[in-house]
């Protein structure tokens, strides 16, 4: 979602080159939205460069530790010991609010040594199906009626502090298991399953046939960028892509653009897939008369020589072909999304 890249964009803006930072909790009612909040942010801070941002290893384990809460309210002193435990100078936090048909998100960056607050940034988000949908898988709970009192949860099945202890959350249910062909979250067709969720994501889901449009792929013939071919590089490629574009004010009416700008049934999380992922599109779907693709030209977000030879697959034959002078020819674009 754009508002974690302006999230992550208001936090380079005010701290300095260098800082080591911690994405330690965002409270919600599920602890998979307050996972996905977190590893959007982790991912657009990193790609920025500017930041070092702890591993979520080194949190995970200081988690098991200490019980500390990813889903739940945290106290800012409780946020301040993982933060030194872990060699953070800052540590981010955030929360989701209801507010009718609309949720606020709000992020806030706290100095590990003083406590001050030095980015505060809020955000609304429409209840939209995707939202809806990781709110939907439970597994966590906020606390009602101001801050959380500390890192370490109580163990006791009695009372603690003269307060009954909360009831156990009930367990999320399984995610749902996709093969190869059924239709997506996004309403799309899945078309490839790398079998574990490593890396944050296990599906590839092509964008449904009615949002296909016919672009170029830049505006002009110019070396531009190498952005690779392989599997699960596609929105890697993306996002460098339009920061290029973004950089030389153009990339209007283009393939990465169109992919980018895209929202479908809630889902805006789509990008100009890499050749091999586009490779297994027309494998796994066109192949089988599945995804109503064409027989046509697709562009991909994958340039390998030369910095603007740009990978294309002809859906009529599966074969692959890259040349500098087709950059600025028409030619179709599937979008694809990772989760």
């Amino acid at each position: 979602m754009r508002l974690f890249l302006e999230a992550a964009e208001a936090i380079d803006a005010k701290l300095e080159q260098g800082v080591k930072v911690a994405l330690l909790n965002f409270s919600s009612t599920s602890e998979q939205f307050s996972q996905y909040v977190l590893d959007e942010l982790s991912a657009n801070l990193v790609n920025s460069g500017k930041l070092v941002i702890v591993d979520r290893k080194e949190i995970d384990l200081i988690r098991s530790e200490t019980d500390f809460q990813f889903s739940g309210e945290v106290s800012d002193e409780s946020a301040q010991e993982v933060g030194r435990m872990l060699g953070a100078q800052s540590i981010v936090s955030g929360s989701l609010t209801n507010i009718g048909s609309t949720y606020r998100i709000n992020i806030k960056v706290l100095n590990v040594q003083s406590a001050a607050i030095v980015v505060q940034h809020r955000s609304n988000i429409a209840n939209d199906a995707m939202v809806q949908a990781l709110l939907a898988s439970g597994g966590g709970a906020t606390s009602g009626g101001g801050a959380a009192g500390t890192a370490k949860a109580s163990a006791s099945g009695g009372q603690s502090g003269g307060t009954a202890a909360q009831a156990a959350t009930p367990a999320a249910p399984p995610a749902p298991v996709y093969k190869v062909g059924d239709t997506g979250p996004a309403g799309g067709l899945i078309f490839y399953d790398k079998g574990n969720n490593s890396g944050g994501w296990r599906y590839l889901e092509a964008a449904p046939a009615d949002t296909e449009v016919d672009v170029v792929w830049f505006t002009e013939n110019t070396r531009i960028g190498k952005w690779g071919p392989e599997i699960g590089i596609g929105k890697i490629n993306t996002k460098e892509i339009m920061a290029e574009f973004n950089k030389r004010g153009g990339g209007f009416d283009t393939a990465a653009r169109a992919c980018d700008d895209l929202s479908v049934n809630g889902f805006d999380d789509w990008f100009l897939p890499s050749r091999d992922e586009l490779n297994f599109m027309y494998g796994n779907l066109h192949r089988r008369d599945l995804g109503g693709f064409r027989n046509a030209q697709y562009w991909s977000s994958t340039i390998i020589t030369n910095n603007r030879d740009v990978s294309y697959i002809n859906f009529s034959d599966g074969k692959a072909g890259s040349w500098w002078e087709e950059m600025r020819k028409k030619k179709r674009v599937r979008a694809a999304r990772q989760f």
